[in-house]
C-alpha cells in the first residue's frame, strides 16, 4: 500500500474486523531504539498487505509531509480498540515498539511463539520459519535471504519495496494460519484455559515492565567494579603464591596441572576442575578455596558490574531488560539483555550489586515483595503432608524444623550445622536427589546420606508418597503438569539407560513444584498490574526475579 486513499480504504477494512494479525518490520531487534520501518496485517488465509515507512528504493512520502507519523495516526485506533483482537508472532515485541512510539496496542488474544512453546516445551527453536515449516508444511525465505549476514548486512530500511512488501504480508499470513492451528492444538491438550489466564495475560505486564526499565546507579556500579578488581589483584597474588609458580589462572587446563601434577591433589572427576570438585578439595589444601573466590569475584565483576552500565539506554538512563515466555521448560520468566534472573542476592557480593538498583526519581524508593519458600511450601500443598503443612502454618523456621525431626533434637536446640545440612536435603529432595547427589552436596558417606533421607521420609511421609505417586502417573503418561495444567514431556522416564532414567525422574519431581510456583508469580503480576492501572497509580513494576517483584513507589 502507498497510497493515502488505500491506506484509509484498507484501515476501514481492518476496522470491520474480529481478529487481524499484525507484524512489525524494524531495523534493530532492541524494542525501545528501534525505528519503524513498516507494518503488515493480514485478516484471511492466503492474504496479506504492507505498509511500507522506509525501504531501499524509497524516492518520496507516500501518505504526506510525514509517513511514519501518518501511518501511526492511522493505525492507532485500530491498534487500541479492545474490541479488534490482534495475534501475533511474539506479539509482545510488537507491543513494545508501538508503545515506544506512543500507542498502546489493545486486544492482544494470540501469540504463536507462546502457543508452540505451550504445545511443545521441549521445541528446539519457536521461530516462525521453524513453525511455518513443521504446522504449514511452508518453507519460508529466511530473513538472511533478503538483509545478508555479517559485516555485509543490511537493514529492512534497506531493502527494496517489492521484495519487503512480499516478505513482511507473507509474515502476516503466517502468522495468521498458524493462530488457528495453534488454538485447536492448545484445545487438544486441554491449555486453552491456562493459555487465556496465565500467558496470554501477561504480554501487557511485560511490555509495560519492558517499557518502564529498572534504573541503576551507574556511579555505585562502577566504584563496585574498581574494589572487585583490587580484591582480585589481591586474590591472584595469594593463588599464586599458594600455587609455587606462576599460571594462568583463568585456564583450566594450567590449573589441573598445577592441583594434580605439582600439589599432587587427588584426581576426582579425571582432572576436572569444577566447582563441586574445588569444593571437596578444598580441606586438602588452601588453593581450590582461593581459586572458587575468585571466579565467583570474577564473574560477578564481569558479568555485571561490566557489563550492566553498557545497557543503559542513552535517553531514559534505565536499562530496559527483555523477559521471555518461551525459554523455560517449567514455565519460570527468563530476562536477557543483561539476564537479571542470575544476580545471586544469596551472597554479600550479589547484595553490594544489588544496592545499585535505585529509584530515578529523588522521592520514590525501590519497593521489593517476595514469596517466603515458595517452592517448599508448592510442594507441603501438593503432597497434602501434614508435617510440612503444619510447620507453615504454625509460622515456624522450616529448615530448623526438619533438622529438629531428622536429629531428633528439640528444635530450640538445632544448631547452625544441623540447620545447614537440612536446608540442603529439603531443597535436595525436591530438586529429586537421591542419596549419592545428597552425599557430595553435604560431603558425608553414601550410607550416612541414605539414613538422613530415610529420616526424612519417616517425618515427611506424604512427600515420600507424593514423588512416588508423580513417578508412577509420569512412566504411564510420559508428562507431568502443575497445578495449573502445564505440561512438560518426561520421555525418558522409562529409559533403559540409568542415567537417563534418574535424570527424568528428577524433573518429573520438580518441574510441577518449579512449574505452580512460576504461576503464582505470573498471576501475581497480572493482578497487581490491572490494579495499578485501574487506581491509576503511580507506581511501577520494574523487574521481577523469579519468586521476587520489584517496584518503583513514589
Amino acid at each position: 500500500i502507498t497510497n493515502i486513499d488505500d491506506l484509509k480504504l484498507y484501515f476501514k477494512e481492518l476496522t470491520k474486523q474480529k481478529l487481524i494479525s499484525l507484524d512489525l518490520e524494524t531495523d534493530s531487534v532492541s524494542p525501545m531504539q528501534t525505528t519503524l520501518v513498516g507494518m503488515s496485517f493480514s485478516t484471511a488465509k492466503d492474504e496479506g498487505a504492507y505498509i511500507p515507512i522506509q525501504y531501499g528504493d524509497k524516492s518520496k512520502n507516500n501518505f504526506g509531509k510525514d509517513d511514519l507519523k501518518k501511518v501511526l495516526e492511522l493505525a492507532k485506533p485500530i491498534l487500541e480498540n479492545p474490541e479488534i483482537k490482534k495475534t501475533g508472532q511474539n506479539i509482545k515485541f510488537d507491543a513494545l515498539v508501538m508503545k515506544n512510539h506512543g500507542v498502546n496496542v489493545e486486544g492482544i488474544e494470540f501469540d504463536t511463539m507462546l502457543a508452540a512453546h505451550l504445545i511443545k516445551p521441549e521445541g528446539r527453536s519457536y521461530k516462525m520459519d521453524n513453525l511455518s515449516l513443521e504446522y504449514l508444511n511452508y518453507h519460508r525465505e529466511p530473513i538472511e535471504e533478503l538483509i545478508g549476514k555479517g559485516k555485509n548486512q543490511i537493514t529492512m530500511s534497506d531493502v527494496e519495496l517489492e521484495k519487503a512488501s512480499f516478505y513482511a504480508a507473507e509474515d502476516a499470513d503466517i502468522v495468521l494460519q498458524l493462530t488457528k492451528i495453534f488454538q485447536e492444538k492448545l484445545d487438544e491438550v486441554k491449555l486453552t484455559k491456562f493459555y487465556n489466564t496465565v500467558e496470554i495475560p501477561l504480554i501487557p505486564v511485560l511490555v509495560s515492565m519492558e517499557y518502564d526499565g529498572v534504573y541503576v546507579d551507574k556511579k555505585q556500579l562502577l566504584d563496585k567494579s574498581v574494589e572487585f578488581g583490587k580484591k582480585l589483584d589481591g586474590l591472584s597474588a595469594d593463588i599464586l603464591k599458594h600455587a609455587g609458580t606462576e599460571f594462568n589462572i583463568n585456564s583450566t587446563q594450567q590449573l589441573a596441572n598445577i592441583l594434580f601434577d605439582n600439589l599432587g591433589l587427588p584426581q576426582i572427576k579425571k582432572r576436572s576442575t569444577a566447582e563441586d570438585v574445588l569444593e571437596r578439595l578444598r580441606e586438602e589444601h588452601p588453593l581450590p578455596g582461593l581459586i572458587l573466590k575468585y571466579r565467583k569475584l570474577n564473574k560477578l565483576k564481569n558479568t555485571y558490574l561490566d557489563s550492566i552500565p553498557q545497557h543503559i539506554h542513552p535517553v531514559t538512563k534505565r536499562i530496559h531488560s527483555s523477559f521471555s515466555q518461551t525459554v523455560a521448560a517449567t514455565g519460570r520468566l527468563s530476562s536477557s539483555n543483561p539476564n537479571f534472573q542470575n544476580i545471586p542476592i544469596r551472597t554479600e557480593e550479589g547484595r553490594e550489586i544489588r544496592k545499585a538498583f535505585v529509584a530515578q526519581e529523588k522521592n520514590n524508593i525501590i519497593f521489593s515483595a517476595d514469596y517466603s519458600q515458595i517452592e517448599l511450601r508448592v510442594m507441603a500443598h501438593l503432597s497434602g503432608d501434614k508435617g510440612l503443612q503444619t510447620a507453615f502454618a504454625n509460622g515456624e523456621d522450616i529448615h530448623a524444623r526438619t533438622a529438629s525431626d531428622i536429629y531428633g533434637v528439640p528444635i530450640d536446640d538445632v544448631l547452625p550445622e544441623m540447620r545447614r545440612v537440612a536446608k540442603i536435603v529439603n531443597f535436595g529432595i525436591m530438586y529429586g536427589a537421591g542419596p549419592f547427589r545428597m552425599s557430595q552436596e553435604l560431603g558425608i558417606p553414601r550410607a550416612e546420606s541414605q539414613l538422613i533421607i530415610d529420616r526424612y521420609f519417616e517425618r515427611f511421609a506424604g512427600i515420600r508418597d507424593y514423588i512416588d505417586a508423580t513417578i508412577t502417573k509420569a512412566e504411564s503418561d510420559q508428562y507431568v503438569e502443575t497445578m495449573l495444567g502445564r505440561r512438560r514431556p518426561v520421555w525418558n522416564i522409562n529409559s533403559s539407560n540409568h542415567m537417563h532414567r534418574e535424570a527424568a525422574k528428577r524433573m518429573a519431581i520438580n518441574m510441577p513444584i518449579q512449574g505452580t510456583a512460576a504461576e503464582m508469580i505470573k498471576l501475581a503480576m497480572i493482578h497487581i498490574h490491572k490494579l495499578m492501572k485501574n487506581e491509576k497509580m503511580k507506581s511501577k513494576l520494574v523487574l521481577q526475579i523469579h519468586d521476587e517483584l520489584l517496584f518503583e513507589v513514589p
